[in-house]
């Protein structure tokens, strides 16, 4: 793969620093001249390094376009100082693009680069001409507290590495609440995502840090969350969070994202840069009120994502049907519902950390978790868009 330097779209410093690490880098001075070259070497997409000077939207747009339509020809790396949430989920949506800080940049491009290169090998190697789907976030949002939003968050994990059809896929959970966090108490794990070491410097994560936050589980998923602490989440920065997703979406497949109840400034941006979203409550009058409201909000911040309702703790007769059902029906018509029983052991497992589809029921629990399970593993990305 061919890498190019679109001339003055960077600063000299950064320049130098890219033409230093990155060997064989060749100036061009507009895209067409990287499409010129790919065509007469017969070369794999070239790589065009563009810097988007922050504010200049017309030219981040322009971008954006041509990433999309050229995604098979060219792949861009955009570097700037800052990007919002809502941006990068444009860019990587275009499956032709990236972002790197400027001031990282020369380390972090090398990285992309030979990732680009590593996903050519393996699509060849599997007789793949497309390329590889971008990665897959899921949000779980409570509507309410106490309605087991993290037990399900980390049941649907465990029964997507068990599956046969998901195994192969990397799965992590990120736990956002940084107060109260209690995802690695229930898998019996030590919770080292240290926020305050990046929170107010996002451009001090790279690889190793991130690999000294992860608590990696026994049933194959990784946690990333933080020790209960009284760390102002009200003041985490969403460039802080945007450094943190973007390392991890670099790793994982699916990226499964366990929300606080209080919602904060940074809410509905992580929300807009979802793919699906699974709403979690009880099948109580006025839980249902509170899904509903909840359900409005989540519309509102992620218009396009797939939304599933994981109705928790349901009493469930011998042949399935479930108690109260069609009061949730009619409180939430036309959604996609997910009913999961009141199990006695939920408590056992949560004293023991280990997850009810680990534990002696297993074949049974999965069995109760492989609809929400689904939903996940079937949200579709549209980072990677038909040209």
């Amino acid at each position: 793969m061919t890498t190019f330097l679109l001339r003055g779209s960077t600063g000299a410093a950064i320049e130098s620093a890219l033409i230093a690490t990155i060997p064989d880098l060749i100036e061009i001075s507009n895209v067409n001249q990287a499409l010129e070259h790919k065509s007469a070497q017969h070369d794999d997409p070239a790589v065009v390094l563009v810097a988007t000077p922050v504010g200049d939207r017309a030219l981040f747009d322009r971008l954006v376009d041509v990433a999309a339509k050229l995604r098979n020809q060219i792949f861009l790396i955009l570097v700037s100082d800052e990007i919002s949430a809502s941006d990068y989920k444009r860019l990587i949506r275009t499956g032709g693009a990236d972002w790197v800080s400027a001031k990282a940049a020369p380390r972090e491009i090398a990285e992309i680069i030979a990732k680009q290169k590593a996903q050519r090998i393996l699509s060849a190697k599997h007789g793949q001409s497309s390329p590889r789907a971008q990665p897959v976030t899921v949000a779980f949002i409570p509507s309410a507290g106490g309605v087991g939003n993290t037990t399900l968050i980390i049941e649907s994990a465990i029964c997507l590495k068990t599956n046969k059809i998901s195994q192969h896929r990397s799965v992590c959970i990120v736990d956002l609440d940084f107060q109260t966090s209690h995802v690695c108490d229930y898998l019996d794990a030590e919770p080292r995502l240290q926020i305050a070491e990046f929170a107010n410097a996002p451009e001090r994560l790279d690889e190793h840090l991130l690999d000294s936050f992860k608590t990696h589980h026994s049933g194959d998923i990784d946690v990333f969350a933080a020790p209960r602490s009284k760390f102002p989440s009200e003041n985490m920065s969403i460039n802080a969070l945007d450094a943190l997703f973007t390392m991890i979406a670099k790793r994982y497949d699916l990226i499964l994202v366990d929300f606080p109840l209080t919602w904060f400034n940074w809410t509905a941006q992580v929300i807009a840069a979802c793919d699906g979203v699974v709403v979690t409550g009880l099948n109580t009058i006025p839980n249902l009120r509170q899904l509903a409201e909840t359900l409005t909000l989540v519309r509102t911040s992620a218009p396009s994502a797939k939304i599933g309702i994981a109705v928790n703790r349901c009493e469930k007769s011998f042949f399935g049907s479930v108690a109260g059902g069609k009061q949730v029906e009619r409180v939430l018509p036309n959604e996609e519902l997910f009913f999961v029983s009141n199990h006695g052991e939920a408590i056992e497992a949560a004293n023991m950390g280990v997850p009810l589809t680990l534990g002696p029921t297993a074949r049974k629990m999965r069995d109760e978790f492989a609809g929400l399970a689904k939903f996940c593993a079937d949200v579709k990305s549209a980072r990677v868009l038909a040209v």
